[in-house]
């Protein structure tokens, strides 16, 4: 790339964040502010002419003007990376995109000294070496031990134990991030109630890596809007897959699809190859049969070709019709709901053969040998696959929760794309989800174009309003570290109850520390100061009117602000969802709003709910949809920007939730399992008591039936985690024997 190319990408990618190319002409200066390197790039004899190669992982840059001089162009380069720290207990290791830690316990200080990865067969984002004679690690996950090669070699659950002879040992945790520590040691393990303690008999080096779960587009596709040009993008967004066996359907082995944005031809960057998997998807050349098949063609790597007729073909010849009885739609959904079940039972074959509660349940009814298709190619496997009926397995499908009701047409419709793709939704197209709601006070407000989203598990569904700016937001995030920054403002001295009830929810996590600054009866210049500055959530209590939130000296819209600090926040006031869409597009995530006027009791029950759901670690839309089954909001509440999104990190490996059913022979246990980041579509999760034995798929619901009251005790005792129990919201570990 020479220098007039480098610039005319600078002024042509500007606002937009991308990916560092190999090679740059650059004069770096360090910058201790962002915590990044900055890169002064342009046309002039000053800037060193000599490429640098970088040698440490950027994953993205910021581009602006520099001052005065538009001959120069600042790029700031974010260290997307993990960080390992010393601390009086042993080391902390640091996600500063996700702002969420995992802690390693050790008797004696350790420092941790850089090193490369290379012991490793995945990829990794961090790695140190340390000296130690073991650690202990907080764990409701089960452990896995790998070879060298990272073949499975066992896999402990809570209270169990396991001493290996000396040899070269892969342990795997699953947590807040991805941690590997790789040692050529005697191990021995011994998998408690919350805590795992890891012992080598004696000093030992061990080698630490980690991978955040933080993914972004790693490349950017131009096109047109004309359906044969945007058939080519969407077919290259299965680029981002690292394998194309069943182990795809693992989240970590999904990248994330290359961005869309609009020009006037079809460009393609070299870096980009898309598998080479032997599958085509034929549609009729329309935007909305483009955009119901994007999930299926980025899950299966598959190239989407124009046809008179909806179908899949392989390269074998085998074909299946994609417009059935029940429409276009619903039949690729449910074709990319079987496909994807399937690969997760079939996967159990591979190098984590964990046992699985679906395949449990299925592999009776299946006439499949599911060891044999693991072993062939992805055509053939498809073939095996959808040569199975689909009411046979449907009682057996987790609910999928996240369906995205799409525009075409719509304005930035096409650039959202590769978004939604990273969270694998089903997508029903629906021409009105791009306007604007109308909210009680009759106006509408004039944000990005807007997409509609639900999460529902066939009872209770949540409704949400997505923007291409939320998802924006998500991957320019700059990294931080310290503890997690909670604003509360209460503008309104009559709820002060909310205010207390909040403020000691937030306060309540022991294991993760928490910086809460409460605030009072502010102004207009103070509340814009506190939705400016970086910070991780922000609970509004008081008064919204159709200009803006009430402050002591006025109002203020939030349309006012021109650079919004805080990732997440709830409004928890009358009519706010508007307010809450100018927070998204002034630089927020997620949040959650209200429609209409809600009751001054309703708004303090609910707004005392979230805060702990939303502390202990659930996702934004997981909340609510604790509130609905108790009642409090009903439907009240609203998800504006990315529903997914989680304030702090749960101290379980899975988000979940339970439901006790008392019946005359016992009491029963449906649990909801929510996606997260760190959990997304295809993770699993082990409750690892004798009511749930096995691993079970994480979204949807599930049913577990105690034996005596004894196995109930021991589920609740596991971890604290949300009850409903009696129509009331409960923590498992407060709800006494003889209440059951």
């Amino acid at each position: 790339m020479d220098d007039e190319e480098l610039e005319w990408r600078v002024l042509q990618h500007s606002s937009y964040y991308y990916p560092l190319v190999d090679t740059i002409k650059c004069g770096r200066e360090r910058s201790e502010h962002y915590n990044a390197y900055t890169y002064i790039v342009g046309q002039t004899n000053d800037v060193p002419d000599r490429p640098q190669r970088i040698f440490f992982s950027i994953q993205k840059y910021f581009i602006r003007p520099s001052g005065d001089n538009h001959g120069y162009f600042i790029i700031t380069l974010y260290l997307m990376k993990p960080k390992f720290k010393s601390t009086s207990s042993g080391l902390l290791i640091v996600d500063p995109i996700e702002r969420k830690q995992y802690r390693f316990k050790t008797d004696t200080p350790v420092t941790p000294t850089p090193v490369v990865p290379d012991q490793l067969p995945y990829p990794m984002d961090t790695t140190v070496e340390i000296q130690t004679d073991g650690f202990r690690v907080l764990s409701d996950n089960s452990i896995c031990i790998r070879n060298s090669n990272g073949t499975l070699i066992t896999e402990l659950q809570a209270d169990e134990k396991v001493n290996l002879p000396k040899s070269e040992y892969i342990l795997d945790f699953s947590g807040p991030l991805k941690v590997y520590v790789v040692v050529e040691s005697t191990v021995h393990v011994h998998e408690g109630i919350g805590e795992a303690r890891i012992s080598f008999g004696e000093p030992t080096s061990a080698v630490i890596s980690a991978r955040s779960y933080h993914t972004s587009p790693a490349a950017t596709i131009t096109t047109t809007t004309e359906p044969n040009d945007v058939m080519r993008a969407v077919s290259m967004f299965g680029s981002a897959l690292k394998t194309t066996t069943p182990e795809r359907s693992y989240p970590t082995l999904r990248g994330h699809p290359p961005a869309i944005e609009l020009g006037t031809d079809v460009e393609i960057p070299d870096e980009l190859s898309r598998p080479q998997t032997g599958v085509q998807i034929e549609i009729p050349p329309t935007l909305q049969h483009t955009f119901v098949v994007a999930p299926l063609a980025y899950y299966l790597a598959a190239e989407v070709v124009p046809g008179s007729t909806p179908q899949l073909v392989t390269e074998t010849g085998y074909v299946h019709p994609l417009e059935g009885e029940h429409g276009f739609e619903r039949t690729v959904k449910q074709v990319f709901k079987q496909i994807f079940l399937l690969d997760c039972i079939v996967r159990t074959e591979g190098e984590t053969p964990l046992p699985l509660y679906e395949r449990e349940a299925i592999e009776p009814v299946l006439e499949l040998d599911i060891e044999e298709i693991y072993e062939r190619p992805i055509a053939e496997q498809l073939e095996a696959y959808l040569a199975v009926p689909f009411e046979m397995i449907q009682a057996y499908l987790p609910k999928w929760q996240f369906e995205v009701h799409l525009d075409p047409f719509a304005t930035d419709s096409l650039e959202l794309l590769p978004f939604l793709m990273d969270h694998l939704p089903t997508i029903k197209i629906d021409t009105a989800a791009s306007k604007p709601a109308r909210t009680a006070s009759t106006t509408s407000v004039s944000v990005s174009p807007l997409l509609r989203q639900s999460w529902e598990d066939g009872r209770t569904e949540i409704t949400g309003t997505g923007m291409l700016s939320a998802f924006q937001n998500n991957i320019s995030q700059s990294p931080r570290d310290g503890p997690l920054e909670i604003e509360v403002i209460c503008n309104d001295s009559e709820m002060s109850k909310e205010l207390v009830s909040v403020h000691c929810a937030y306060r309540n996590r022991n294991d993760l520390p928490l910086d809460v600054t409460v605030h009072y009866d502010l102004t207009t210049d103070e509340l814009e100061k506190v939705f400016s500055r970086e910070s991780d959530f922000v609970h509004y209590i008081g008064h919204i009117d159709t200009d803006g939130f009430r402050c002591s000296d006025g109002t203020i819209s939030a349309a006012q602000i021109e650079t919004v600090g805080t990732k997440a926040f709830i409004l928890n006031a009358c009519r706010s969802y508007e307010q809450g869409l100018h927070l998204i597009e002034a630089g927020a995530i997620g949040g959650i709003v209200t429609f209409r006027e809600i009751e001054n009791s309703v708004a303090v029950n609910a707004g005392r709910t979230i805060a702990r759901l939303l502390n202990f670690g659930l996702p934004l839309y997981g909340a609510l949809h604790i509130l609905q089954k108790i009642g409090d909001g009903e439907q009240q509440y609203h998800i504006v920007g990315d529903g997914s999104l989680t304030v702090v990190q749960t101290s379980q490996g899975s988000p979940i939730a339970g439901t006790i059913t008392q019946a005359e022979d016992g009491n029963d246990m449906i649990v909801d399992s929510y996606l997260s980041p760190s959990k997304d579509r295809g993770s699993v999760y082990n409750l690892t008591t004798n009511m749930a034995e096995s691993y079970r798929l994480v979204f949807g619901k599930v049913s577990l039936q105690s034996e005596s009251t004894a196995d109930l005790v021991e589920l609740l005792n596991t971890e604290p985690f949300p009850v409903l129990f009696d129509g009331e919201l409960r923590w498992s570990t407060d709800i006494k024997t003889h209440e059951l």
